[in-house]
C-alpha cells in the first residue's frame, strides 16, 4: 500500500536527475507479459534523455534497479493497476499502485508526484483500529487500498494480561500484615469476583493499546475508525481521548470479518466524512477569492511562487493536462508554455510537491468545482 510516508520520501529527495516512470499494468491475462516489454521501452526513453542531458552520469547504474524489475517474474505475476518507479543517484523506489495511471517518463530536478496524489489526499485516508479480547490490529485505508500497518508492538489479547496477573499474584504473595501488591495482582489479593477481575484485565489491556496506538497516530495524524464490540468500544473510548477518533465506530467483532469486509465497512462509514471535509475547504476557498485580504488565488504564476516560498496552506488541483513551464528563481518569474520545451516542469506538479514539502495540504476536486479562470487554486497562509 502506498502511504504518506512513501510520498514523503519522494518529496524529500533532492538528488538530481530524478527519473519518474509510470506504467499502467495488468493483474491477469496475456497482457501481463506485455507490461515488462512496455517498461523496457520506457527505460530506453529515459536512457536517451539522460544521455542527452547528463552524459557525465553513470546512467547504467542509475537505471539498474528498474532494469532488475524486468526479470522479476514474481512481481509481474502479482501486479496491481499501476507501477511507479523513482530513480535518482543513490535512490530508488518501486511501488505497485491500486489506481490507473497514465504512461509517463519524466527526467527533471524532482520526482513527478501528481499521479500519486489520489492515494494520499488528506481528505481520503484513515486509520482502522480493530480490538478484541484476543487481538489488536491497526490498518491504513483509503477508497482504493487497505493494509495492516506492520512493525508495531501492539498488545495482543487479554491472555497476556491474565498471565501477567497470575504471575504477579504468585510472585507477590506476602505474609499476613504485609502490604498487598499494586496493579493487576492487587485484584486477586483482595478477592475480586471473576467478572470483576475480567473487567480489570480488560481495562488494563485497553490502556496499553491506547498508549501504543497514540504514538503512531500522533506521528501521522488521520481519522481513526474503531472496530470492536460494544463493551470494548465504550471502555476504549473512555481511555483514548484522541481528537481524530471518529464518534461513529463499527460495533462488530473484527475477528469475524475478512480484510475486504473491514475495508468495505470502513469506507462506507468514512466516505460521507471525506465529502464533507472537501465541501468545507471548497467553501472556504470560494469565500476568500476576490476578497481584499489576498488570502486566495487562482493565478498559476502566483500559485507556483507561493508554493515555492511556503505560503500555501491548501492547494486545489483537478485532473487535466500538465501546465508546462519553468520557475526562474533568479528572476522570480514563472514562464508557461503551451507545449513542453527542454527544462520544463509540469508547474502544477511542482506546486503540489513544494506545497507538501513545506507542510501544506493538497485537495483534489472536479474541474467544475474550481473557479473558471484557472486549472488550480490555493488558500494562502499570508
Amino acid at each position: 500500500m502506498f502511504i504518506r510516508t512513501d510520498l514523503d520520501e519522494l518529496i524529500a529527495c533532492d538528488t538530481t536527475p530524478a527519473v519518474s516512470i509510470y506504467l499502467p499494468t495488468h493483474s491477469v491475462g496475456r497482457e501481463t507479459r506485455q507490461d515488462a516489454i512496455r517498461l523496457r521501452n520506457l527505460l530506453s526513453t529515459a536512457d536517451k534523455r539522460l544521455t542527452a542531458e547528463r552524459p557525465e552520469l553513470d546512467i547504467g547504474e542509475l537505471l539498474e534497479p528498474a532494469r532488475n524489475v524486468l526479470d522479476d517474474g514474481e512481481l509481474w505475476r502479482s501486479q496491481a493497476q499501476g507501477l511507479a518507479l523513482f530513480l535518482a543517484p543513490g535512490f530508488s523506489r518501486i511501488h505497485k499502485l491500486p489506481i490507473d495511471v497514465a504512461e509517463e517518463v519524466a527526467v527533471g530536478n524532482h520526482f513527478c508526484i501528481r499521479q500519486l496524489l489520489p492515494l494520499i489526499e488528506t481528505t481520503g485516508w484513515y486509520w482502522v483500529l480493530t480490538v478484541t479480547s484476543r487481538s489488536t490490529r491497526l490498518y491504513q485505508g483509503s477508497r482504493w487500498d487497505f493494509a495492516e500497518t506492520g512493525g508495531l508492538d501492539l498488545p495482543q489479547g487479554i491472555a497476556g494480561v491474565r498471565g501477567e496477573t497470575e504471575y504477579q499474584d504468585s510472585h507477590y504473595a506476602s505474609p499476613t500484615g504485609r502490604r498487598g501488591p499494586s496493579g493487576l495482582a492487587k485484584a486477586q489479593v483482595y478477592g475480586e469476583s471473576p467478572d470483576e477481575l475480567h473487567k480489570t484485565q480488560l481495562i488494563e489491556l485497553l490502556h496499553r493499546i491506547a498508549t501504543a496506538v497514540e504514538v503512531v497516530i500522533k506521528r501521522q495524524p488521520g481519522p481513526v475508525i474503531l472496530v470492536a464490540q460494544p463493551e470494548v468500544q465504550g471502555n476504549l473510548r473512555d481511555l483514548a481521548h484522541w481528537n481524530d477518533l471518529l464518534p461513529e465506530g463499527i460495533l462488530e467483532n473484527p475477528d469475524a470479518m475478512t480484510e475486504d469486509e473491514l475495508h468495505g465497512k470502513a469506507w462506507e462509514l468514512f466516505a460521507p466524512r471525506a465529502d464533507t471535509i472537501r465541501d468545507d475547504v471548497l467553501g472556504r476557498l470560494h469565500s476568500l477569492i476576490g476578497t481584499a485580504n489576498g488570502k486566495a488565488t487562482t493565478k498559476a504564476e502566483e500559485i507556483v511562487k507561493a508554493a515555492r516560498y511556503g505560503r500555501i496552506d491548501r492547494l486545489f488541483l483537478s485532473g487535466g493536462a500538465p501546465l508546462w513551464g519553468q520557475f526562474i528563481e533568479a528572476q522570480d518569474r514563472v514562464v508557461a508554455h503551451g507545449n513542453p520545451v527542454e527544462g520544463d516542469d509540469d508547474l502544477l506538479d511542482y506546486a503540489a510537491l513544494m506545497t507538501l514539502r513545506q507542510g501544506g495540504h493538497v485537495t483534489l476536486v472536479d474541474r467544475a468545482q474550481l473557479p473558471p479562470d484557472g486549472p488550480a487554486a490555493a488558500i494562502l497562509r499570508y
